[in-house]
């Protein structure tokens, strides 16, 4: 009866454990955005946030078109809000250091509607970007941007719908084109974290020993 008792116990925590454990996994998850141009369905790029909190954003831009640059990044987000960059990384790779941070960037080539909240612009605080072109060169190269400021509420897919990519220098005609908005190629794909899911092995396999401890002792 004891022993009935306890194994049942046992089999509680091990249900709990693999609850929570695999709960925890399944909202670890990085959505990935990919971006393509108004016009040119050559230009694009993806958008990862790799941070989000009600302070704080981070997000890298992989600039994957086969030429040019993404030679400014901008939002138009729900509300308003008062942002500030926080950094730009690497810093050191061609054209990095070249991106400044504007409040007002004036109107978006292309989408002229759009008031941009903020964006980081490599010429001059113009969307339009600089001559010769500076920023995010293709070929699978990356730009990670912090800023800080109210994102109270939002969600990863609305800071995607949000984004304009300003892509210039390109080889396909239209040489320069803005890609606005996100669609998520990886969404529901949920990525469990490494430390979870070895948090989850050891547990499993901590309370899988103690079983056997306890009816190797009930036998002797």
């Amino acid at each position: 009866m004891f022993q009935n008792l306890y194994l049942r116990k046992v089999a509680i925590a091990l249900a709990t454990f693999i609850v929570l454990g695999v709960g925890s996994a399944m909202t670890a998850r990085a959505d990935s955005f990919l971006i393509v141009g108004n016009s040119n369905p050559n230009a694009t790029a993806t958008l990862n946030i790799t941070s989000l909190t009600n302070t704080q954003l981070s997000f890298t831009i992989t600039n994957t078109s086969t030429s040019g640059v993404v030679g400014a990044v901008g939002f138009d987000l729900p509300g308003t809000g008062t942002y500030s960059l926080v950094s730009i990384t690497p810093s050191n790779q061609p054209g990095n250091q070249n991106f400044s941070f504007t409040t007002n960037a004036g109107n978006v080539p292309q989408f002229n509607s759009a008031t941009l909240d903020f964006a980081m612009v490599t010429h001059a605080n113009n969307f339009a970007g600089s001559n010769p072109p500076k920023g995010v060169h293709a070929g699978d190269t990356s730009a990670t941007f912090t800023i800080s400021g109210d994102f109270t509420g939002l969600t990863q897919q609305q800071i995607a719908d949000a984004v304009y990519v300003r892509f210039q220098a390109l080889s396909t005609s239209p040489d320069s084109d803005v890609g606005h908005g996100g669609q998520c190629v990886n969404c529901g794909n949920q990525v469990p974290e490494p430390t979870t899911m070895l948090l989850l092995g050891t547990g499993l396999a901590g309370l899988a020993a103690k079983v056997r401890r306890y009816r190797k002792a009930a036998k002797e």
